[in-house]
């Protein structure tokens, strides 16, 4: 992403943040209503499962994301952009980043929503609603991990660290054959996946996650988070 433009003041970046971090809470909160409850899964046109946490989640975000700044402009997974509006502002919104895993009863799925300035990722939230775990950070400001300050491991290759991963079902042979050789450098390997697996990075828990298939409303908030722990994120 581009550098930023136009700078923000610290007291800015703070409010935005703020608000994400109750975004993110109220509608992981709406989410975590239907967890273990059974709820009926509907596929959507790529085949990815959504349920009806996913998207009444994602209204109570988008509610008081607009509610704070009406003149932002919104994109979720679940209802696409608001064409409505056009700003330098943009908030992508992941009600549940691990729908399958939501699905299955897994507790590791999160919440996400981060704010993006004129190109590049200003602050987001990782709320994991299961287990009572949030992540936030602020372009400069650092990451915390429920108000602890977090820092990425100090390992310094994989062969002393912990390699962990999403899925690999839709990647080449190849690239899954690049992958075995990566996990087989490694001290260890895990395949958390999805939005856990980068809050681990971002709290030194493992040194690295790969994830092949992405779209920005995965990946905006985990990439502040990561990169303000002093993590690298391509």
């Amino acid at each position: 992403m581009a550098p930023m433009q136009s700078s923000l003041t610290r007291s800015q970046l703070q409010r935005y943040l703020s608000v994400a971090r109750n975004a993110a809470q109220k509608g992981g909160k709406r989410a975590l209503k239907y967890f273990r409850r059974n709820v009926p899964v509907i596929k959507k046109v790529d085949r990815s499962p959504v349920t009806r946490a996913d998207r009444e989640a994602e209204k109570v975000i988008r509610g008081i994301l607009h509610q704070a700044f009406p003149f932002h402009q919104l994109c979720g997974e679940e209802f696409g952009w608001d064409k409505s509006v056009k700003s330098d502002f943009k908030w992508w919104i992941d009600p549940v980043d691990g729908t399958r895993q939501f699905i299955r009863g897994i507790p590791f799925w999160g919440t996400l929503v981060a704010l993006e300035y004129k190109g590049e990722v200003v602050a987001g939230v990782i709320h994991h609603p299961a287990f009572g775990l949030t992540l936030w950070a602020a372009k400069g400001q650092g990451c915390f991990a429920n108000g602890k300050k977090g820092h990425v491991s100090k390992i310094p290759n994989l062969k002393g660290g912990t390699l962990t991963y999403g899925g690999f079902r839709l990647t080449s042979k190849s690239y899954r054959k690049r992958l075995t050789d990566l996990i087989a450098v490694c001290y260890d390997d895990r395949g958390y996946g999805d939005c856990f697996g980068h809050a681990l990075v971002a709290m030194g828990q493992v040194e690295a996650m790969l994830d092949p298939v992405d779209k920005p409303y995965d990946i905006a908030a985990v990439k502040i988070c990561v990169e303000e722990a002093g993590g690298k994120f391509t």
